[in-house]
């Protein structure tokens, strides 16, 4: 999302500038900068704003406890992992890679104080063996990926609290308004 606007904003300053070093200098940003974004929204998912009803059926759906290490792989702007955290888990981290989200989401934990960690990061270059749950907002293509490269090593009673998308193949659970909850049983 944050991507197109600079993209786009990007254009405007080289057409209007025309400058070549500034040229030079915006088109080493964008490459820098959006192509992150890009591959976020294409592998991924895109930067989509989660309901407060949604956001309240992943809090219910997680029955999140003091001792549980939590992450949410894609978390945005941070609003689910900071609900999470909020809740005195034992460890909350969200991971993102588009790097103007990830921006926005650190802003976002500036602004309102929270105790959540947000890490720049390739969710699919991540260890969850010791993880107790993991939230996820991410399209068929991403939850197919977690069902071949991530599901297998879990630890037994791992949490996966998705939304909007199935693990197809895995049952489910629970489900509330279209967020569902996988548990780890091998």
């Amino acid at each position: 999302m944050f991507e197109v606007i600079i993209l786009l904003g990007a254009v405007v300053l080289v057409l209007y500038v025309g400058s070549l070093l500034f040229t030079t200098v915006v088109l080493i940003l964008v490459i820098l900068f959006v192509l992150s974004g890009v591959y976020s929204m294409v592998s991924i998912a895109p930067f989509i704003v989660t309901t407060k009803r949604r956001i309240d059926a992943t809090m219910k759906l997680g029955n999140f406890k003091k001792t549980d290490n939590v992450v949410e792989m894609g978390c945005g702007d941070g609003r689910i992992i900071n609900e999470v955290a909020k809740r005195g888990v034992k460890s909350a981290v969200g991971y993102e890679f588009s790097f103007f989200t990830y921006l926005f989401a650190l802003l976002k934990k500036w602004v309102r104080g929270g105790t959540e960690v947000i890490k720049f990061g390739n969710i699919w270059k991540q260890d969850y063996r010791h993880v107790d749950a993991i939230i996820c907002f991410l399209s068929d293509n991403a939850m197919n990926r977690i069902k071949k490269e991530i599901w297998p090593k879990l630890k037994k009673g791992t949490r996966v609290i998705s939304n909007e998308f199935k693990i197809k193949g895995v049952k489910e659970a629970n489900e509330a308004h279209r967020v569902y909850l996988y548990v780890k049983n091998n």
